[in-house]
């Protein structure tokens, strides 16, 4: 029948089923760490977020200083007369 799939190829049984194993791990390790990954950001961006209102908030204070603040002095100039 000339049918040759009896025949090996260099490849055992053991072997393929190992790689495929080693291939599970790796894509469970990639997915840990992108989980990880993940987390990290989330964490950075809340931080971030907060640190951008208190630098508002920073900018609204000082606004309300500079506009209730003493107003800028007038120069008098003393060799005009009065």
């Amino acid at each position: 029948e000339r049918n040759l799939d009896w025949f090996p190829r260099m490849r055992a049984m053991s072997l393929v089923s190992s790689d495929s194993e080693g291939e599970q791990n790796e894509l469970r390790n990639l997915q840990e760490k992108l989980e990880s990954t993940m987390k990290l950001v989330t964490n950075l961006s809340g931080q971030l977020s907060e640190l951008k209102d208190q630098m508002t908030e920073q900018r609204k204070q000082k606004q309300r200083i500079g506009l209730l603040g003493h107003p800028p002095p007038v120069s008098v100039n003393p060799q005009q007369p009065a």
